[in-house]
């Protein structure tokens, strides 16, 4: 804001009080109240106009025109969201004085600073979790620390954290919107979080005079702690107090956790599997949430959303919310009565954050009221339920006493509909409170006197049409009409001419006004008085409305998780802690949803030590992605304490899942396709344990056959004899299933693909053994190239050592040699020695020609044509099918018989083209009756 600082002089004075507030907020952009609008000017007008769409428009400055963007106070929650949205802040500031009243400029202060991570009011988040973040320390030693300010709740790791990337990992895990990064900090550092998506505030160092003023992270932080956590925790405190410090009075002691009692997804993984969004669209609909949430309150939906972020390791753990689920699913009448009270409450969660701010509304009165209806209702339900888990046992246990009182002193206190907010004499019920029964009785006496004073100088004066009215811009008058002004009384004094008309005032109806605005005074100061006073009594019960909303939450993810198998058909796995992951009749959960009851393909999945890695060959379109996710998500789904989408289910808890799924670059950092895809399998390698999860999608593509290959061999030897983790790796490269039996936990598996004439029908089938096809060529077609570029890859494609899907053998072709073993003599045999490097393999061109040295290209291509012939598909085919397959034959023998016999073996591009005029166009017709 150098500029605009430096245009004070000779601007309007309202301007320089805008400029002298300006600067109290440089990181924010100031709404500047203006009677009815919230106006920004300078540099502030033009970030509104390009973000929010908004008219530009100008105002007189003094010296010049200032450009001005405005919106109106009654709906500016809905533009200062998108604000938030887009990473930046926001400055409220109001007028602190009556405009009718003051002298010179109207008093003006900053009341609110609004950031991404500060947020809480209502119409300014969504319900689900976020936070705000901090991080402080070096490389090897970070420490970072959350809180949820809608909430009040907050977590600290409880170690340091070796890297940026594992910082990346839990600012994710947490759904961080806003995060703190130390001033001093290296400009990389500020860099990185910011590709992440996640606005950065720098603090002050420790230390400094700002950042320790007001905090106290004694109370805040838990000893256990390590000091980098600790700064930033305390940064968090500090950075609360300036920005709103009256949230600090909902802040709760941060709760301390461990990395390693949780599941840890790093951000590949979460983004690949979408658990919460779509990868492409960024939707949340498609996503495994969307799918699950079967909850039925805003508390409820952000449990089951923690638990997702961290799903746990530890199996007893495991086990006991499983068995919440299988209660709930054996009791269906009770779930069904249980979902129908939890339907009927509100946010307890942000409900209470927000009586421990002081300001909750008269509507947010009104929802807690019915909440806490609604859990004594839900109590008295679950009084009778024999065999309850602890989850239900725990929701018991808790006192119900202070509950109980809030909600007697609710339904004494509030009307059925209380108004938003105390001054108006209708926020309590009748006979609350004496004092105010009084004050009302006053001014509803006071109305019935000016009834009858209306009446009397109606008898008195004679004229029949005199009324009293009153308005806000001259208080209470006696109008009378043009036709009786002749009967107007000498004490009655004009106050306005009006077009039918005059207004006058007597002394006896200002005595009345006065008599009025002071009982209207005293009403509104002893209505905020009582108001703050049940404000006080009820937060003296936030550590019980806390603790119900903690235990309602966990109910509901219960009763729901239990919905959803019941609807859903899914099993109780069972818990092992052998390291063996075995699905029976597993199906992916979102793909299933979408998909008609029924449709999706069932498979068998086995890891165990003897096939620690399954080696999936298959098409492109089989459904060898899908069967690695529906792994993880039922993986996943197991360590959240949810039944699993599946006949029946063995699953071991597993310390970490790492995907490598799907195509991605990232352009702006300069990083390919293949340079992501490697930087994920990195990932995976270096810090996977043998109690991890690694699926990789089409490994080694991406490059050149030659390095492909070489590269998935070398990644699948390092992940079983260096990782030992559990691992499906899927590939294209066929010649890679001749490592089954020379690594003794690897096995090879196969989407299936049947035949018919030149169709292929995807079963989706998970079978044993390898495939020797990926069937590009029919993929392409399904996809609708055009036909001529389809048959000419047919053609080409025996050139390049494919088949064409009438050339594609079984399995295990009982004419020939099976595909492992074909395999195995293109696959070098290195068991004895996989520490060293394997002595490179010749693919070129020319080494592939050597092996059939002495055989003409003439000759070979016939051969190659009169087999082509022999299966020949004569009565499926058009004329003209058959005539362009004539062409291609042709051209092929006519290049073949001018290539000379040293060089055969050379050409990889396919046979030269002849140029001579007998050569007929490729898209030629042939002649009419042909």
């Amino acid at each position: 804001m150098a500029s605009v600082t430096a245009m004070a002089d000779g601007l309007t004075p309202m301007f320089q009080q805008y400029l002298e507030l300006r600067r109290q907020v440089p990181d924010a952009l100031l709404f500047f109240r203006l009677g009815d609008f919230y106006e920004l000017f300078f540099d502030d007008a033009h970030v509104v106009h390009k973000v929010l769409g908004l008219t530009l428009t100008g105002r007189d400055g003094g010296r010049e025109r200032v450009p001005m963007c405005g919106v109106p106070v009654h709906a500016a929650e809905g533009y200062i969201r998108t604000l938030l949205e887009h990473g930046y802040k926001v400055a409220i500031c109001e007028q602190v004085e009556d405009p009718k009243t003051a002298r010179g400029l109207v008093r003006r202060e900053i009341v609110r600073i609004i950031t991404p991570g500060t947020a809480v009011e209502e119409g300014l988040v969504d319900d689900g979790p976020g936070h705000l973040a901090a991080v402080y320390g070096r490389e090897g030693a970070y420490g970072v620390a959350f809180v949820d300010a809608t909430t009040g709740d907050g977590a600290v790791l409880a170690e340091r954290l070796p890297t940026l990337q594992a910082v990346a990992e839990e600012l994710i895990a947490f759904r961080t919107r806003e995060v703190l990064v130390p001033a001093a900090a290296p400009e990389g550092m500020q860099a990185f979080f910011a590709r992440l998506g996640v606005p950065v505030t720098p603090f002050d160092p420790p230390g400094a005079p700002e950042a320790r003023e007001g905090s106290d992270p004694a109370a805040f932080c838990p000893p256990e702690a390590p000091p980098p956590a600790r700064t930033a925790a305390e940064a968090l405190y500090a950075y609360v107090r300036r920005v709103y410090p009256a949230l600090v009075r909902a802040l709760r002691p941060l709760q301390a956790y461990r990395r390693d009692r949780t599941l840890v997804l790093d951000p590949y993984t979460r983004a690949n599997l979408e658990l919460f969004r779509r990868k492409r669209s960024g939707e949340a609909a498609g996503s495994l949430f969307q799918v699950i949430d079967w909850t039925e309150t805003p508390m409820g939906r952000r449990r089951l959303a923690r638990r997702l972020e961290r799903p746990l390791v530890d199996g007893a753990a495991i086990a006991e919310r499983l068995k919440a689920v299988a209660f709930f699913v054996r009791e269906g009448l009770l779930r069904h009565r249980v979902r129908e009270a939890l339907q009927a409450m509100y946010d307890l969660e942000r409900l209470t954050a927000r009586l421990a701010l002081g300001t909750p509304s008269g509507g947010d009165l009104a929802r807690l009221r019915e909440t806490l209806r609604a859990a004594l209702r839900l109590r008295a339900v679950l009084s009778s339920a024999e065999g309850a888990p602890m989850v239900v046992r725990a929701f018991l246990a808790a006192e119900a006493a202070p509950i109980e009182a809030a909600l007697e002193l609710l339904e004494r206190a509030l009307p059925d509909e209380p108004p938003a907010a105390p001054g108006e004499g209708r926020f309590f019920r009748p006979e609350y409170d004496a004092e105010l029964d009084r004050l009302r009785a006053v001014l509803e006496e006071g109305s019935a006197w000016l009834r009858r004073y209306e009446a009397e100088e109606r008898e008195r004066t004679g004229i029949r049409s005199l009324k009293v009215g009153y308005n806000k811009v001259f208080g209470y008058y006696i109008e009378v009409t043009k036709a009786n002004l002749d009967r107007v009384p000498p004490e009655y004094v004009r106050k306005q001419t009006i077009a039918g008309g005059e207004r006058y005032v007597t002394e006896a109806l200002r005595a009345w006004e006065e008599a009025e605005r002071e009982g209207v005074e005293r009403l509104e100061a002893r209505e905020r008085a009582l108001y703050a006073e049940l404000i006080g009594r009820l937060q003296a019960s936030g550590e019980a409305f806390r603790a119900l909303a903690d235990g309602l939450a966990e109910l509901d993810v219960a009763a729901a998780l239990a919905e959803l198998a019941v609807r859903r058909r899914y099993v109780e796995p069972v818990i092992r802690d052998d390291g063996r992951i075995v699905l029976r009749g597993s199906r992916h959960p979102v793909v299933e949803a979408v998909l008609p009851e029924g449709r999706f393909v069932k498979n068998d999945v086995v890891l165990d030590d003897r096939r620690r890695i399954l080696l999936i060959t298959g098409p492109n379109m089989a459904g060898k992605s899908t069967l690695m996710r529906q792994v993880a998500l039922a993986q996943i789904l197991f360590q959240i304490g949810s039944f699993v989408p599946a006949d029946a289910a063995e699953l071991t808890p597993v310390d970490r899942i790492f995907t490598r799924i799907g195509a991605a670059d990232d352009l702006v950092q300069g990083e390919s396709t293949f340079l992501v895809e490697m930087k994920e399998v990195r990932l995976a390698v270096t810090e996977a344990t043998p109690r991890s999860l690694i699926l990789i999608d089409e490994l080694g593509r991406g490059t050149s056959t030659e390095d492909g290959i070489a590269i998935a061999h070398a990644v699948i030897e390092y992940i079983h004899d260096v990782v030992g983790a559990k691992a499906l790796v899927s590939t294209h490269f066929h010649e890679l299933a001749a490592l089954e039996g020379r690594l003794s936990g690897l096995v090879n598996v196969h989407m299936g693909v049947e035949v018919e004439a030149e169709r292929i029908i995807f079963t989706y089938r998970l079978r044993p053994g390898a495939t020797s096809r990926s069937y590009g060529i029919a993929v392409a077609a399904r996809a609708g190239l055009p036909e001529r570029i389809i048959r000419r890859a047919e053609a080409l494609v025996r050139r390049y050592g494919g088949r064409t899907p009438e050339e594609q053998p079984t399995l295990f072709d009982g004419g020939g040699s099976t595909t492992v073993e074909t395999a195995k003599r293109m696959i070098p045999d290195e068991t004895t020695d996989r520490t060293s490097p394997a002595e490179p393999v010749d693919r070129t061109p020319a080494a592939a020609g050597a092996k059939q040295e002495g055989e003409s290209p003439a000759v070979a291509a016939a051969l190659r044509v009169a087999e082509a012939i022999r299966r020949l598909p004569l009565e499926r085919m058009t004329p003209l099918e058959a005539f362009d397959r004539l062409r291609e034959w042709q051209a092929e023998l006519g290049a073949a018989n001018k290539a000379p016999v040293a060089d055969a073996a050379a050409e990889s591009d396919g046979p030269k083209r002849s140029t001579g005029p007998e050569k007929t166009p490729k898209n030629a017709r042939p002649p009419a009756g042909r």
